[in-house]
């Protein structure tokens, strides 16, 4: 047992010590993933190490030390994302119908072949606007039955898994397709028309994940490209989608203060929208940020419709006189400096591939 405790020690040592590291490296940027049970991990070497090592107290203790720091670390990223700490999003208190839109995210599972449960799940919620990730044209073909409710539409299918449609029952305006990092990765943008005539900009992203072969350049780059934009346009923003990263990432983070976006989860709930079939190991992949003039009415994690990630609904109302942030963080100079270094090196990077 006492080699069994020592090598969990140093697992769970070196699984918060790397992503420390400001590094693209997949092996790296895969362990912002699971702080949670990483957590779990560093309490139960904590609880062996106290029992099963004989070691002396002067050696001991700072061992223990260690591992209740590191334990502290990993617990207030997550802890951000319970009640226990304060919502950066605040709820709206001036819901009107002109202003008033939900939006339904859903990375479908292209290989799925259940598309009727996403259907009853679409009829179910009657969203205004719905954006779904992962369809090829055999899903394409499924989601053209909802042509006759949602008039506007954007399409763009793939057998790649990174097609992406988005459908609306608002206005659309100034609609594109765009593969700001690689040419297989569409993105969307879009302008909104809500019923009282005002324009919200939208963008739906599905950047790659990191994965063994695959670092999170392109990914990173795609974000603060699109931060970029948010940053110079200054309009009220909605940004949606699989972003294949969790909220307490480097990059996510970085992305939201220079973007001033918010995370509607913060003081609410992780709501994991992923993996639907691994309860074990479920993290919040799916995501909507958004800019201060929007008021928050609902967010719920929906129900399973055979794919690898449960659907996100979110209701917004836009309050343009109002700022429905709290303690809204901002970038400093210097981080300011590291989001165009990051989007230099991302392009540089994908360039050689």
């Amino acid at each position: 047992m006492r080699i069994i405790t020592l090598v969990l020690c140093t697992i769970v040592l070196i699984a918060t010590g790397l992503p420390l590291i400001n590094s693209a490296a997949w092996w790296i940027r895969i362990l912002d993933f699971p702080r949670i049970q990483i957590a779990v991990l560093t309490l139960l070497a904590i609880i062996l190490a106290y029992v099963f090592l004989d070691f002396k107290w002067e050696f001991k203790l700072p061992l223990l030390l260690i591992l209740a720091g590191a334990l502290v670390y990993q617990v207030q990223f997550v802890l951000v994302y319970t009640p226990l700490y304060k919502t950066q999003a605040k709820d709206s208190n001036n819901q009107t119908e002109e202003n008033s839109f939900s939006l339904l995210v859903s990375n479908v599972l292209m290989e799925n072949d259940d598309k009727e449960s996403f259907h009853a799940c679409v009829k179910k919620y009657n969203p205004d606007i719905l954006l779904i990730n992962e369809p090829d044209q055999d899903w394409a073909d499924s989601i053209s039955k909802l042509d006759e409710d949602f008039l506007y539409s954007i399409k763009y299918p793939q057998g790649n898994t990174y097609g992406m449609i988005l459908l609306s029952k608002l206005p659309l305006t100034e609609s594109a397709v765009n593969f700001l990092v690689k040419d297989d990765v569409p993105s969307i943008f879009t302008r909104i028309t809500l019923p009282s005539g005002s324009i919200v900009d939208f963008y739906g992203v599905h950047p790659e994940p990191p994965k063994p072969g695959t670092d999170t350049y392109e990914r990173d780059t795609e974000l603060l490209i699109i931060g970029k934009k948010i940053r110079e346009t200054k309009n009220p923003t909605i940004v949606a989608g699989d972003l294949n990263d969790v909220g307490w990432s480097i990059t996510s983070k970085l992305f939201r203060r220079y973007s001033r976006l918010v995370d509607p989860r913060e003081g609410r709930g992780l709501y994991n929208t992923y993996n639907v079939f691994v309860p074990l190991f479920r993290y919040p992949l799916d995501h909507i940020f958004y800019s201060k003039e929007f008021g928050l009415i609902t967010l719920k994690k929906l129900e399973d419709i055979g794919s690898d990630h449960f659907p996100l609904l979110i209701g917004l109302n836009y309050e343009p006189d109002d700022d429905n942030t709290e303690g809204l963080e901002k970038t400093n100079a210097g981080e300011e400096a590291e989001v165009e270094e990051k989007i230099e090196d991302g392009k540089k990077e994908s360039d050689v591939k």
